[in-house]
């Protein structure tokens, strides 16, 4: 009979554990306005009553909400997980916007209000920052100026110095172009490599023939990966979203508004220190942000915890490509970390 009733008692725990969680869910497409401009904002977990995680995408102007809805779902289990379009971009994006509203400061002051706006609802002191690419300079920055808002923050892609960046990635293409006795290649990249990266004028269109060529010699990508996988099996919720001509429309005109002023970004300058936690995630393969530079960065980085963890299979995708291997990390040491 005792041991009837104990076993009565088990499923009846189980049972209310798993009723509060399904009470809790969420899996919201929301727009909510920040610093006068709507922004499309995904809230996504298996309990509201779980760690928000805010995810700083790419670019400027790479809207990537589909991506982590699709490879790392897993973590809305322990996460309450935020996506969103920054102004300019995607479905943030509209015809209405002056170029000149949108700047990497205007950006972060959008992240700050958002930050606010979750706190507030879910009823977190700090909340988890994930930085992907050109997001990993609005995460630093972020972290820099607010630390006592932030758990812990996760730069994929770390980017560090955009001058260093593009000479080291052109630098990369140029030497596989020799290794493989590619004239083609080699004639162009020389002939680009006279002029960019400039530490004055860029232009957009010899950034992205130095991105043509870097794809081209898998740098941004380990061989036997590429782009389409990561379009593979998308999120039937993600999808309802995603629009491909409007993602189009978005990076073409942020890009456009913003690569100046990005072309200037120094990390190893104006971010010396920071009183967060960091974790790096750095693909071995990636020379879009090149993984090297982001070590050098690392190690000059002073921070109450840091950790730089090699994905040994990715390039610039770390977080998509091996998504299993990122979603344990997030779990098992991210969150671990603070006995979460």
């Amino acid at each position: 009979m005792k041991e009837k009733f104990l076993i009565t008692l088990i499923i009846t725990s189980i049972s209310w554990q798993f009723c509060t969680a399904q009470i809790n869910s969420i899996n919201e497409y929301n727009r909510i306005e920040l610093n006068g401009v709507r922004h499309s904002v995904f809230i996504k977990g298996e309990n509201a009553l779980n760690p928000v995680l805010l995810i700083l995408h790419g670019g400027p102007g790479f809207s990537d909400f589909y991506f982590w809805q699709t490879h790392n779902k897993e973590l809305e289990q322990r996460f309450t997980v935020v996506t969103y379009d920054q102004r300019g971009t995607g479905l943030s994006y509209n015809d209405t916007m002056p170029p000149g509203s949108i700047t990497i400061e205007q950006l972060e002051d959008d992240a700050l209000s958002l930050i606010h706006i979750l706190k507030e609802r879910f009823k977190k002191e700090k909340i988890y920052l994930v930085g992907y690419s050109f997001g990993s300079i609005m995460g630093m920055h972020l972290i820099q100026k607010y630390p006592s808002l932030f758990q812990a923050y996760i730069g994929v892609g770390q980017v560090t110095s955009m001058y260093l960046n593009e000479k080291v990635s052109l630098d990369y293409s140029i030497q596989q172009a020799k290794l493989k006795k590619d004239s083609v290649a080699m004639a162009q990249l020389q002939k680009l490599r006279k002029h960019y990266p400039s530490r004055s004028k860029n232009e957009i269109s010899d950034l992205y023939l130095s991105r043509k060529w870097l794809r081209h010699f898998h740098g941004d990508f380990c061989e036997g990966t590429n782009v389409g996988q990561l379009y593979k099996n998308m999120d039937s919720f993600a999808r309802q979203y995603y629009k491909d001509s409007l993602i189009a429309k978005g990076q073409a005109f942020t890009m456009n508004a913003m690569w100046d002023e990005v072309m200037q970004v120094d990390l190893f300058k104006t971010v010396r220190e920071v009183k967060v936690p960091v974790y790096f995630i750095a693909g071995r393969c990636d020379y879009n942000t090149p993984s090297t530079l982001a070590y050098k960065f690392f190690r000059k980085l002073k921070a109450p915890q840091k950790q730089f963890i090699w994905f040994e299979n990715s390039g610039h995708y770390a977080a998509f490509v091996e998504p299993e291997k990122f979603n344990r990390i997030m779990v098992q040491e991210v969150l671990a970390d603070k006995g979460t």
